[in-house]
């Protein structure tokens, strides 16, 4: 489908024009990933399947579960049983993960891939998602303002209109909005870091 106004690109290239080369070019990362009721490593397989054991195992340890694979009966022929129920929802989310780096696309899309884990997991998800995708393009969907001052560049939509955009800083320094949002999803930040909420005399919106 073609934009209505506009153009999207990646290097360059119209979106449309990549055809059905498109899976080569961008990766997705959703809040329920399906796992399979197969082996451990067919389920890591999935993102690459001429994958060899050493890159399975390379692309584990990166996401933060070759020790939970090699603890598990069989290693990584541990059958993974249907939706992943051997497997936390932080688990499931790294096995996803690991699909993804496998895959080496340049673009990887993630929607609210951390939505309903704790906040320990939570942190320690996002830290090992930037870690291991340092280089690639990240277009990250969510309600949720976690690791929003580690991003180049946030875009709010509201009716399917940008409401606000800019970096984590400037937002800061000039959209009062942005600030109380900040504020709401994670409480005592103005009290940690006061200078970062210094608002510019033009942020009266």
């Amino acid at each position: 489908m073609l934009p209505s106004a506009g153009k999207v690109l990646i290097n360059d290239l119209p979106v449309h024009s990549l055809g059905e080369s498109v899976p080569d070019v961008i990766a997705v990362l959703n809040q329920s990933p399906h796992l399979f009721d197969t082996t451990v490593a067919n389920n890591l397989r999935i993102g690459r399947p001429q994958a060899t054991d050493d890159e399975i195992r390379q692309v584990a340890a990166q996401v933060g579960l070759s020790g939970l694979i090699e603890s598990l009966p069989q290693g990584y022929n541990t059958p993974m049983l249907e939706t992943g129920l051997r497997f936390s929802g932080g688990e499931r989310q790294r096995i996803a993960l690991a699909r993804v780096l496998l895959r080496e696309t340049p673009v990887v899309i993630f929607d609210e891939p951390t939505v309903g884990l704790d906040p320990v997991t939570e942190r320690e998800l996002m830290r090992t998602i930037l870690d291991s995708l340092q280089g690639k393009t990240l277009i990250w969907v969510t309600h949720h303002l976690i690791g929003a001052e580690q991003m180049d560049e946030l875009i709010f939509m509201e009716n399917g209109q940008i409401a606000m955009q800019g970096s984590h800083e400037q937002l800061l320094a000039g959209e009062e909005r942005y600030r109380r949002l900040i504020e709401l999803d994670r409480p005592g930040w103005t009290d940690l870091h006061p200078a970062e909420f210094k608002l510019s005399p033009t942020a009266s919106r």
